[in-house]
């Protein structure tokens, strides 16, 4: 064998291990981009001071809490073994938690809220970053990502709709009525459809509404105190219906995001469903469904050890340096 070209093979070699290191640093973080510290904060982003909690180590990975009212207490309370794999910049979006209220209810649209994600980003100077959204927060990043592809590096989607259309619709009607002999199903219909006037109010009955979303009602129990501490916004409420925030169809949309994606969807979830799931999974070209069983709405509190252990192989899989 030629003695230069095995020189010349293992100076490649060495080339290519030193390029590769020098693309991740060791927590997993792109290299070119500055890490983004710690801590609670409040940045004035498109007019309003929006409030963001950053912890973990990793590629940064913004997460906003759902923009119909609820603050981001429940996700950087119990998301905390994601933090492994993820610096998680938890956001309250305009109008929810910490964060300013929009001065109408029609300031909460998609596109407003998409350009807060998007500022939000540039402020943290991040060119490209991770996306984590659950229910109705995953659809503010797919809508994101429609918007930004290039400015996405990957998708973690928990129990989210691409499209609110009457098959959607049909499903979570009947998947809601396999609960009607569960003792609570009344109460929890009635508190669903209501119109809360104050924040109190709201908060009142989403704990009444809350059983819905389980597959064992009974575990709700253990995870109280985190309920608890997530506050409610009626005006961000309001201002999901004021904004015209629905329906959406974002199938075609979405066919052009090349980012890989991680969708996650309970079994027994009445809201988003494996139909639903299935659905987004076939529009968005470089993903992968995560199915749990026995699971509801919320996955990493229904079925944590499932959650922990799979969310963990199914990234490393779309590429995300494992640590």
């Amino acid at each position: 064998m030629n003695v230069s070209w095995v020189r010349l093979r293992l100076v490649s070699l060495t080339v290519l291990i030193i390029l590769v290191s020098r693309t991740w640093a060791n927590d997993g973080t792109p290299a070119s981009e500055p890490a983004v510290p710690g801590g609670e904060f409040t940045a004035e982003l498109n007019g309003l001071k929006l409030w963001y909690k950053v912890s973990g180590t990793g590629p940064v990975c913004i997460m906003p809490s759902s923009p119909w009212g609820v603050s981001s207490d429940l996700y950087f309370r119990t998301l905390k073994p994601l933090e492994k794999m993820f610096t998680i910049v938890y956001l309250d979006p305009r109008g929810t938690g910490r964060s300013e209220r929009a001065k109408s209810g029609k300031e909460y649209t998609w596109n407003l809220l998409v350009a807060d994600l998007d500022a939000l980003r540039a402020h943290l100077k991040q060119e490209k970053v991770w996306l984590m959204g659950h229910s109705e927060g995953g659809i503010l990043v797919l809508h994101y990502a429609c918007a930004h592809p290039d400015q996405v590096r990957g998708l973690v989607l928990l129990n989210t709709v691409a499209v609110t259309d009457a098959r959607q619709l049909l499903d979570e009607i009947e998947r809601r009525q396999r609960r009607k002999n569960q003792p609570w199903f009344q109460e929890a219909m009635k508190a669903l459809q209501a119109v809360p006037k104050t924040d109190a109010e709201m908060a009142s009955l989403a704990m009444k509404f809350l059983p819905l979303e389980w597959s064992d009602a009974n575990k709700m129990e253990k995870f109280k105190d985190d309920f608890a501490a997530t506050t409610m916004s009626v005006d961000a409420r309001r201002g999901q219906t004021e904004s015209k925030r629905f329906p959406i169809d974002l199938i075609s949309q979405l066919k052009k995001v090349s980012a890989p994606a991680l969708i996650v969807v309970g079994d027994d979830d009445p809201m988003t469903s494996p139909m639903a799931a299935q659905r987004l999974h076939l529009c968005l070209r470089n993903s992968k469904l995560l199915l749990i069983e026995k699971c509801g709405h919320i996955p990493w509190l229904e079925q944590p050890r499932e959650f922990e252990a799979r969310v963990p192989e199914f990234l490393e899989a779309l590429g995300l340096p494992r640590k």
